[in-house]
């Protein structure tokens, strides 16, 4: 491609040193101006974390500061003997390429910054492409080497960002998924703590190296609770190489098994509430999602018991973190869809419901890597023919209730609430419904209604072991 005014940008950016925060004023001096390549329309990904089941966390900064706190940062991170990635503007590279070499040589990885850390939203497609590409010449010219990934000063990834992503051949746009926002200068003490509140394998932290100090205080204080809940942290190449999401949605069997179908009329569904069976037998089954945190230690009692459940999740939730779904799973458990939404399907139209129910079933699907059990427990059990029609007619096989609420979803639940709820009303064939809730007792609860019910003779069955059967003797 043929490049103007490239030399006179490379000039300006030498005339002196200027901070992340300071740059803008001084690049449009002189516009730079490229032969734009135009987009065949292609996307390039959007990475918000990293689909993975190891407990890595992505530690990345924005921004090159000053070399006295750049120092200060780096000498923190190998003191904790951490690794981490920068995104650095291209302008910054260009002004101060020793400073940024001695981060590579410390064992760091240096990312595309876009060139001059403008707000990409407010730019067109080729001024986006020239922040991009400029960038790019910028890293191959001092530092030897093409950048893999691209982040914008406010860590947001526009359609024309990525757009020139796939153009330029970069392999994603990064966003975050921890932002902090250290720019409302909290203390080191109050950045960590926000942290921690959204701590999961494979999630990507976004601090700045240029706008509040704190943030070197913060290092230490970071790595000592990350050890403490089990987690590494580690560059963005680090945590993304151990994303088990190898295959795209549409390539994964049964992605399309749930659609849209407006002849629900004459449809007639599948509505299971219990086994029939004077056989102390129960199923225990869980609702909704929770942190990754209360998702292991619910998998953790059950692991304990030697109990498999089936898992009905809650597709919004899913989509944000996948993994947990996919640990679910492999633990051996079952996972339905619990709807995207979690509205009450009896106040949306059909359109909305079976809309909410393809995107659900997509957004567990992706993430289990692996069709769901095309089962469907609504909100709160509520379902009226008309929408169990509508619900029957996507292709869903079976809509799954229960017959025994714990109401372990009330933060005012004592634990002998719960146990009383489910004791009192259990009996052979019934179906438990309990939550994947922060702030609630369940996790308490649920060894001691185990070891009760055990007690009592029960056995745990997964419910696809009863609806498979049932199934089978109502064709026969």
């Amino acid at each position: 491609m043929r490049r103007l005014l490239f030399c006179s940008i490379l000039f300006i950016l030498f005339l002196g040193a200027c901070q992340s925060n300071e740059i803008q004023e001084t690049v449009r001096v002189i516009e730079p101006s490229v032969e734009v390549k135009e987009s065949d329309g292609t996307l390039s990904e959007v990475i918000r974390l990293s689909n993975t089941l190891q407990p890595k966390l992505g530690l990345t900064f924005n921004g090159l500061a000053d070399e006295e706190t750049m120092k200060k940062i780096l000498d923190q991170l190998d003191a904790n003997k951490i690794k981490a990635t920068f995104f650095l503007e291209g302008m910054r590279v260009a002004q101060e390429p020793e400073l940024v070499k001695e981060i590579i040589a410390r064992g760091h990885e240096v990312q595309n910054g876009t060139l001059t850390f403008q707000d990409m939203s407010n730019l067109n497609y080729a001024q986006t492409y020239e922040e991009l590409f400029l960038a790019n010449e910028i890293f191959e010219k001092h530092l030897g080497y093409t950048p893999q990934y691209v982040r914008s000063r406010s860590g947001d990834a526009t359609q024309n960002m990525r757009l020139v992503a796939s153009t330029l051949g970069l392999k994603a746009v990064v966003e975050y998924s921890i932002n902090p926002q250290d720019r409302k200068m909290q203390s080191a003490e109050e950045i960590v703590a926000y942290i921690e509140r959204f701590l999961s394998s494979g999630a990507i932290i976004h601090l700045n190296t240029y706008i509040n100090s704190s943030v070197i205080e913060a290092i230490p204080l970071l790595v000592k609770k990350s050890n403490e809940k089990g987690y590494v942290l580690t560059t963005l190449t680090e945590v993304l190489k151990d994303q088990y999401t190898s295959h795209k949605l549409e390539e994964i069997e049964g992605y399309d098994a749930i659609r849209i179908n407006s002849n629900y009329e004459e449809v007639q569904p599948n509505i299971y509430y219990r086994k029939n069976t004077d056989k102390k037998e129960i199923a225990l089954t869980f609702d909704d999602w929770a942190s990754e945190a209360r998702t292991k230690e619910i998998l953790d009692v059950l692991r304990k018991y030697n109990i498999k459940s089936t898992f009905f999740l809650i597709g919004s939730g899913v989509e944000k973190d996948p993994h947990l779904a996919r640990l679910i799973l492999d633990e051996g458990h079952e996972v339905a869809s619990h709807s995207y939404s979690h509205r009450n399907i009896t106040e949306m139209t059909p359109e909305e419901l079976q809309e909410d129910l393809v995107k659900a079933h997509q957004a567990l699907t992706y993430a289990l890597q692996q069709s769901p059990l095309l089962y469907f427990r609504p909100a709160q059990g509520i379902v009226d023919d008309k929408m169990a029609k509508v619900v029957a007619a996507t292709g869903m096989k079976t809509i799954a209730l229960y017959d025994i609420a714990s109401f372990d979803w009330k933060t005012d639940y004592s634990v002998q609430d719960i146990y009383n709820r489910i004791l009192e009303r259990v009996a052979p064939g019934k179906i438990i419904v309990m939550h994947v809730l922060d702030e609630t007792k369940t996790v308490e609860a649920l060894p001691i209604v185990i070891e009760q019910l055990q007690q009592q003779g029960y056995t745990f069955e997964k419910l696809s072991t009863w609806i498979e059967q049932y199934t089978e003797e109502s064709v026969d």
